[in-house]
Formats: C-alpha cells, sequence, structure tokens
C-alpha cells in the first residue's frame, strides 16, 4: 500500500427484483449528467446483482494468495472505510450514492448511529429502503432519492459522511463543495474512487471516452489531483492511501462474470447490457494505468 499520508490525521434483505428496461443506446444524449448516471443504474443496478453481488463496489483482497470470495472482499473494502470514518454512536452519518444500501447497513450494524444515505437512481432508493426495514433498521437508517450535487439538507447536518466511488458519476470539486456545506464543523468525509496513476496509451484513448461516457463517468483524476480537490472544495485532507494493488483483481472478475451471465443479460436487457459489457470484457478496463485511492479529510472546526 502507498501511503502519501498528510500530517494532521486523526485514524441483508431480499434482493431486487429483475425490472424490464427499455432497450436504449447508452450513448444517446440526456438532459442532464444525473439522468444519464439514473439511466445507466436503471440497467447496471441489475447487472451487478447478476454477476457480482450486493456491494456495487471494487474488492479487497489482501494479496496475490488471498482467494477471498467476491462478497467477502467488496465486505473487507466496507470495513476498510468504516474504520477510516470513524463514526460513534449517536452521530449522524451521510452516505452519498448509496446504491441499493449493502454498505450503508453494514456500518450501521457495527455503529448505533443515524445513517441516511442519498442515490439518484429512485429504484436503488425504493431497494435500499425496503432492505433497510427488512435488516429492522428504518428507525435509523433512511434513504432518499436525491441529487448529491445539490443535497436536500441545511448546512452543518451531518457529523460524517462518505463517498464510496460515487464521485466518478459527478464533477468532483462541486460535489466536495456541498459535502463540506452539509458537514458540521470538524465532520470527517471518506473518498473511495477510481483514478488514473498514469497517463493512458494513445491508443486506448478512443476506447477510454468510449467507456467513460457508457459508464457515465465524468472524470479520472490523478491520485495528486485529489489533494487539490480536496482542499480546493475547503476541506483538510488528513490522508490519502493508493489502494491499487489490493483492488486490481476487480474488474477481471468482473469480466469474468459479465461474459459468464453476457446470454441472459442481454436477452433481458438487450442492447445496453452489450454495450456495458463490451466495456468490461476489453483490455482497457484491466491497465495498469488505473488505480483505486481511500482519501480521508474534515471540515475545519
Amino acid at each position: 500500500m502507498t501511503d502519501t499520508r498528510q500530517s494532521n490525521r486523526p485514524a441483508c434483505g431480499h434482493a431486487a427484483t429483475d425490472h424490464p428496461i427499455e432497450k436504449k443506446d447508452m450513448t444517446d444524449h440526456m438532459d442532464t449528467q444525473p439522468e444519464r448516471v439514473s439511466d445507466f443504474y436503471d440497467v447496471f443496478t441489475h447487472m451487478f446483482l447478476r454477476f457480482w453481488g450486493e456491494n456495487f463496489h471494487y474488492g479487497y483482497w489482501l494479496s496475490d494468495e488471498d482467494d477471498s470470495s467476491v462478497d467477502v472482499a467488496t465486505d473487507r473494502l466496507t470495513d476498510v472505510l468504516i474504520e477510516q470514518l470513524g463514526l460513534r454512536p449517536g452521530q449522524r452519518m451521510l452516505d452519498v450514492g448509496c446504491g441499493i444500501g449493502t454498505p450503508a447497513l453494514r456500518l450501521a450494524g457495527t455503529v448505533e448511529a443515524d445513517i441516511t444515505g442519498v442515490t439518484i437512481n429512485s429504484g436503488q432508493a425504493q431497494e435500499a429502503n425496503a432492505r433497510a426495514a427488512a435488516a429492522g433498521l428504518s428507525h435509523r437508517v433512511r434513504f432518499d432519492h436525491a441529487d448529491a450535487m445539490a443535497l436536500p439538507y441545511p448546512d452543518a447536518s451531518f457529523d460524517a459522511a462518505w463517498a464510496f466511488e460515487s464521485l466518478l458519476h459527478m464533477e468532483r470539486s462541486r460535489a466536495l463543495t456541498e459535502l463540506k456545506r452539509v458537514l458540521r464543523p470538524g465532520g470527517r468525509l471518506v473518498i473511495a474512487d477510481t483514478c488514473q496513476r498514469e497517463p493512458i496509451r494513445p491508443e486506448y484513448q478512443d476506447v477510454l471516452d468510449d467507456a467513460k461516457g457508457k459508464f457515465a463517468i465524468v472524470e479520472l483524476p490523478g491520485i495528486d489531483d485529489y489533494r487539490a480537490l480536496i482542499t480546493g472544495a475547503g476541506l483538510k485532507l488528513d490522508e490519502l492511501l493508493d489502494v491499487s494493488e489490493y483492488t486490481r483483481r476487480t474488474l477481471r472478475i468482473m469480466a469474468d462474470g459479465a461474459s459468464e451471465h453476457r446470454g441472459s443479460l442481454e436477452e433481458q436487457f438487450g442492447d445496453a447490457a452489450r454495450q456495458l459489457i463490451e466495456v468490461l470484457v476489453h483490455p482497457v478496463s484491466t491497465l495498469p494505468e488505473f488505480g483505486y485511492l481511500v482519501a480521508t479529510a474534515h471540515k475545519a472546526p
């Protein structure tokens, strides 16, 4: 693990049912980025459940010899964020880009805190709330259909927040500024995000641009870019970790799973599934130029 540390560190229920999805070209123009992201997850939520699991994020493997399952590896990455977050009983926490709620519910099982998740996809919010109810946690865990770049909460509403692989769909500087707004003074933020460790080889640039469009990805910043993004939003960076070597297996396993289920996914979701699977199985997805980081920051007291 490469630790580019800053000096002031403080350190399920039922499965979603598959729904018929209108066949559409994933590169079709949508009016706004939130609509593009929601449209993407109309399809990819159900694809993820079929070939990956209930955690809509990367896995974390301890070594090349670690043969942990996807479920174990993705829970392990959730646990990394839980440790970094340091949430305490009675505090309020915001989960930005909550998916179907699996990481938030795991967090709720470790600490008696109030958790609010937001997702731009209404189907995900409904499914996440159903899972919270099934787990008996609705009294302190809820999920809202909302835009993370225009959060429907007053200033200083939360003691902590995390953005678990959600900022890749957003203009990060704007999203981080909004997160700072809703954090209380001293509030802690943890980010898990994909990044670009080295410049992409020219022969892959067109493929990468196409992949970003289909997966509604805004940009892939470098690790060093994150320092400027966080401090530019008025937050104090505590720690920046490059965990790429522990997460690198993710996209290869995703590609294998997508290939295995390709026929049934394309039969159900049509051309939308075909285009997404083509991205996953393309060699560009596993290039060493791409990586994964975990950043922790806080709002000044």
